[in-house]
């Protein structure tokens, strides 16, 4: 499945269609994904890129329905139908999504990645923008990367709350993820997905960093059968010295506590992201890291783990089993899913 980078170019360099415009820069309304709740009154604007308030064009109350039409890493594309009002909210504004058609919709806040890669330069950077704009994080050889897609010569990933984009001159081994999980083979992935983390060397972040590796690395040591549950803090844990972890920054009650694990939560954050892309998975348990979720991810698509009620745990419901490949440089964490078989 792996192609040579210039044979991608050529079909690929051109802009990924993207739900939130359509011809002459109107927003697509179109699809009718989701059905949500505004948790507080909001602003509408008419326009993504600017949220200054320039381009408002009112406020959706708190607690009313709109409709979901699109989302991005920051925004929602909504209709709120009982004011005839059509615009982009903020998704920290939203709550309780519904999917209006589970048959044709995939859960709310999926990211569907098409490409794993690796970097092969000595510095990589990853831009703001295709060609340029702010450096979001420097990413060196070795490091691997999940993209969306390709964007003007560009390859295209979620940073944080926003898009990122790497020169695809400095990439290789651009492997296709799989579309259909059940006639995959095992050579290429059949989801996969990528977070950043902070790379800054204190000895918090150090630890935190530490941490995600230890993850990473116990999650690569077993297959998951079929009909078989991989539960994060059974497998992953316990979170202790003695298991390697070390005392790092830990999302609690609303604020930064020092735990043992901490940065285990974007592991298992990043995973369930994966887990999102592939409908022969089922959830069992995930919880999010309150309203505003955690800053390494948009809103809404976040698993925290470390006790009996934050914990994320899925079932493996394909008839074969299937791996987890996960690792961690440079402040990209990357993990894909393959069939073991």
């Amino acid at each position: 499945m792996k192609r040579i980078l210039a044979l991608l170019l050529a079909a690929l360099l051109l802009p990924l269609p993207g739900a939130f415009c359509c011809a002459e820069n109107k927003p697509d309304t179109s699809a009718r994904l989701y059905y949500a709740r505004t948790r507080l009154a909001c602003k509408i604007f008419s326009d993504w890129e600017t949220t200054n308030g320039v381009n408002q064009i009112g406020v959706v109350p708190e607690n009313v329905r709109v409709v979901v039409h699109a989302l991005n890493p920051s925004f929602a594309l909504v209709t709120y139908e009982a004011d005839h009002k059509t615009g982009y909210v903020k998704r920290v504004c939203l709550e309780n999504p519904k999917t209006i058609d589970p048959t044709t919709t995939p859960p709310y806040g999926v990211d569907f990645n098409h490409y794993l890669v690796t970097v092969d330069a000595q510095d990589a950077p990853v831009w703001s923008a295709p060609g340029g704009g702010e450096a979001l994080i420097t990413l060196h050889r070795g490091a691997r990367v999940s993209l969306i897609g390709f964007e003007e010569g560009y390859g295209k990933v979620i940073y944080h709350r926003q898009y990122g984009y790497i020169d695809s001159r400095l990439l290789r081994d651009v492997t296709n993820v799989y579309e259909i999980a059940e006639t995959a083979g095992t050579d290429a992935p059949i989801a996969s997905y990528t977070s950043f983390y902070k790379i800054t060397t204190d000895e918090s972040n150090l630890n935190r960093i530490n941490n995600i590796a230890v993850a990473c690395g116990k999650m690569n040591v077993f297959p998951i059968g079929s009909g078989t549950e991989l539960n994060f803090n059974r497998d992953m844990g316990p979170y202790s010295a003695a298991n390697g972890y070390l005392p790092a920054g830990v999302l609690a009650e609303g604020g930064l506590n020092l735990g043992y694990g901490g940065g285990t939560c974007q592991v298992s954050s990043t995973l369930y992201n994966v887990v999102l892309q592939l409908p022969g998975l089922t959830v069992l348990q995930r919880r999010a890291h309150g309203d505003n979720g955690a800053s390494y991810l948009p809103i809404g698509v976040d698993a925290a783990v470390g006790n009996s009620t934050l914990n994320f745990r899925f079932r493996n419901d394909y008839p074969f089993p299937i791996r987890i490949d996960a690792s961690a440089q440079d402040g990209a964490l990357t993990i894909a899913i393959y069939r073991a078989m």
